[in-house]
């Protein structure tokens, strides 16, 4: 970077209303710079045309704080920052400047930098950041990305709102199947077997029961009626013994959790069938009472115990599977509503985070633009530069910047050719005013001249009078010689009066040519100056269109140093 050196600590203060512009090539040769900006810097305006314009750059600004003007300039963007530049004489003022691109056709061609009065606690902030860039500890800025603008954010919005529905929908929709499959796994893993069980233990009771009437039958029956009743009764044990065989057949299906009990009443079932009701139903069938009473009381009683055991420990292990997996639902269901819950709980935070920033970014950057809109409708060019925003309203919000501030450039130029058209045109109105009364000093001259040469005029012709008279009487017959020598003398003397007194007649309408001349010219003056005064006061109506935009600045004589 360019060291301006000698510095010192001569300090100049822009006063508020002071603006100072200046403009650039692509390359930073200035093209332009107003009077302010000349009067800050104490150079000539000569010394700024053609030269670069880190001419004033002071050395205490760091080298990260231009690239990064000069990298968000090249992006197409304004920027904003306090800067330290120096004088002419090794002084230094603070300014509060921005810098936007000047663009022909979409193209830029260059760069305009209007800077004005910058405050102390913003001079201090700008110090203690400087220090930080120089000894390589400054944190950058937080900055919105790049692409939060109303077009992206309607995107991501449309597609963060479908994939919550999404979302939703598929928790939904996967938590009634899982309910689904629950209930059925609790109605053919639970449900089901345990009312195939109770159904068997049913039989089996049945079974007894119709045992208990075949012994009773033997004993109390007549045997007219014993061999009817037996069929019956043997009749309804095989019937209970297939009902006890389908319902084992539905018991097939069971969870691997409960395979042994499974396993266990179906060993006491078939040694319940085969050791049990087989025997019995043979026994009844040789008519053998004895061998009944025996079976039933030796083994089917025995078996039917331990069938109804091993019927009751499998529906025990089918109400505890029950319940484990009622339990397992309620978990699986709870964990479901708790990510449900943190799902609603975390599209809630994105949704105010990303409003948040959506507000931050493109609603009150796009308020502002609007605000400055009105404000600048209304003559105000003084509000503060806002350069915040991002996507379209960034962009609209730039665009106002600019404006408003190409704007206050004309105005200064304005104010600047009305103060120069206005002082012109006093210059010209005392000049006119000289004009004028030397027309009318000459005028009065002529007059006096042209009467004096009348006179003269009227003395020559009384002059040929006498002159003809003499000619007259010299012509006449004279009876001396003598007068014809006086008759000649006198015929030459009326011949120059004569002429004398043509050429004071050309003479005298010359002079009033001159005089009519003057004339005119006077009044060409008079209406120069008319036309001077117009000039003039339409330059203090420039003035007061520029004065309604913003308040006249202080003269920048003005300007203190300390």
């Amino acid at each position: 970077m360019k060291q301006n050196l000698p510095v010192t600590s001569r300090h100049t203060d822009i006063p508020p209303g002071i603006t100072l512009v200046s403009k650039t090539d692509l390359k930073g040769v200035i093209t332009y710079a107003n009077e302010a900006f000349v009067n800050a810097s104490g150079y000539a305006l000569d010394e700024l045309l053609g030269r670069s314009h880190n001419i004033v750059r002071h050395p205490d600004m760091p080298c990260a704080a231009f690239e990064d003007m000069w990298h968000t300039l090249k992006s197409g963007k304004p920027w904003r920052g306090i800067v330290k530049n120096r004088c002419k004489d090794g002084g230094y003022y603070w300014v509060d400047a921005c810098v936007v691109p000047i663009k022909r056709n979409d193209q830029v061609i260059g760069y305009m930098s209007v800077r004005k009065h910058a405050p102390a606690s913003a001079i201090d902030a700008a110090q203690t950041r400087y220090r930080d860039m120089a000894a390589g500890t400054s944190k950058p800025q937080p900055r919105l990305p790049d692409w939060l603008g109303i077009r992206t954010g309607m995107r991501a919005g449309s597609l963060f709102v479908a994939l919550l529905m999404l979302a939703g929908g598929a928790l939904g929709i996967g938590g009634l199947r899982l309910a689904d499959n629950a209930l059925t796994q609790l109605y053919h893993a639970q449900l089901a077997p345990i009312t195939a069980i109770g159904k068997i233990e049913a039989r089996l009771s049945d079974s007894r029961t119709t045992m208990m009437e075949i012994r009773l039958a033997r004993h109390e029956s007549a045997n007219s009626h014993l061999q009817g009743q037996l069929a019956g009764q043997i009749s309804k044990l095989r019937t209970h013994r297939d009902e006890i065989h389908a319902l084992l057949g539905q018991l097939a299906d069971m969870d691997a959790q409960v395979t042994q009990q499974k396993s266990m009443l179906t060993h006491a079932l078939a040694q319940y069938t085969s050791d049990g009701l087989r025997p019995v139903e043979q026994a009844v069938a040789h008519d053998d009472p004895q061998q009944v009473e025996q079976l039933i009381k030796q083994r089917v009683l025995p078996l039917e115990q331990a069938a109804m055991t091993a019927a009751v420990a499998l529906r025990n292990a089918l109400t505890q599977a029950a319940r484990s997996e009622y339990e397992s639902t309620l978990e699986r269901n709870n964990r479901i509503r708790s990510f449900a819950m943190a799902g609603i709980a975390l599209g809630l935070a994105v949704v105010v985070l990303v409003g948040h920033m959506f507000i931050r970014g493109v609603v009150n950057p796009l308020n502002a633009s609007i605000r400055r809109l009105n404000r600048i409708a209304q003559g105000d060019l003084q509000g503060d530069i806002d350069l915040s925003g991002t996507g379209e309203s960034g962009q609209l919000n730039h665009a106002a910047a600019v404006m408003q501030l190409h704007l206050k450039v004309m105005l200064d130029e304005i104010a600047l050719a009305a103060r120069r058209i206005h002082r012109h045109c006093a210059t010209l109105n005392v000049a006119l005013y000289e004009v004028t009364e030397h027309s009318e000093e000459q005028h009065d001259r002529v007059y006096s001249a042209i009467r004096s040469l009348n006179a003269a005029v009227a003395e020559t012709s009384d002059l040929s009078a006498h002159a003809e008279r003499l000619m007259l009487l010299a012509d006449q017959p004279a009876p001396d010689s003598s007068l014809a020598g006086l008759a000649f003398e006198a015929r030459e003397l009326a011949t120059a009066t004569r002429l004398t007194a043509f050429g004071a007649e050309e003479v005298a309408s010359a002079m009033h040519q001159v005089a009519e001349l003057i004339v005119e010219n006077r009044a060409e003056a008079q209406r120069a100056w008319k036309a001077s005064e117009e000039l003039k006061h339409t330059a203090q109506e420039l003035n007061q269109l520029v004065d309604y935009f913003e308040p006249a600045p202080t003269p920048s004589a003005s300007m203190s140093k300390s």
